[in-house]
């Protein structure tokens, strides 16, 4: 009987840990809901597609801490992603996720880590986008990250490059 009482608690605990745990999860939704204004999200128009790639979409959180990840609609969860570069922006097409879209004007650099929330990975296998959200979501600086091949990373890099340098003469 003592024994049918000690499982019966333990059981309960657990359940106790895990209402929490998903209670903390939705706040969390809640409050990044708000983190991207509907002009980064879907149907933009990013111009003549220059280039995609695919991989794995890991994580998008915040530079100063990227080990918080950020729970907006399109970026809150792990998926196959394929990444399509344009004229004027980067779409990141998470499966099951409307597609999120972030002008270039918004781009901050492109770099590598090996490690985000929940994802360690060898020296340089990540390929990391840094990105400011809008002013009236608070200009926030944060990184994407995206686990793609080595020969995928490149030349999304090199092509990214050839874009900025190309915008940059047009503008000059």
């Amino acid at each position: 009987m003592d024994r049918l009482w000690g499982a019966g608690l333990a059981v309960l605990l657990v359940a106790i840990v895990f209402v929490l745990m998903w209670i903390g999860w939705q706040r969390r939704v809640r409050r990044d809901a708000s983190s991207l204004p509907p002009g980064l999200r879907t149907d933009v128009e990013i111009g003549q597609v220059i280039g995609s790639w695919r991989g794995l979409y890991v994580a998008t959180s915040e530079r100063a801490n990227v080990l918080e990840r950020i729970a907006a609609p399109g970026l809150a969860f792990r998926a196959q992603a394929t990444l399509v570069l344009g004229e004027t922006g980067v779409v990141f097409d998470l499966r099951g996720e409307r597609p999120t879209m972030i002008p270039l004007n918004r781009i901050n650099g492109l770099t590598t880590s090996h490690l985000t929330i929940d994802k360690v990975v060898e020296r340089g296998g990540l390929t990391v986008i840094d990105w400011q959200l809008p002013a009236e979501v608070g200009m926030r600086a944060v990184s994407s990250f995206f686990r793609m091949s080595s020969t995928d990373r490149d030349s999304f890099f090199e092509t990214y490059a050839h874009l900025i340098s190309t915008a940059t003469k047009e503008t000059s």
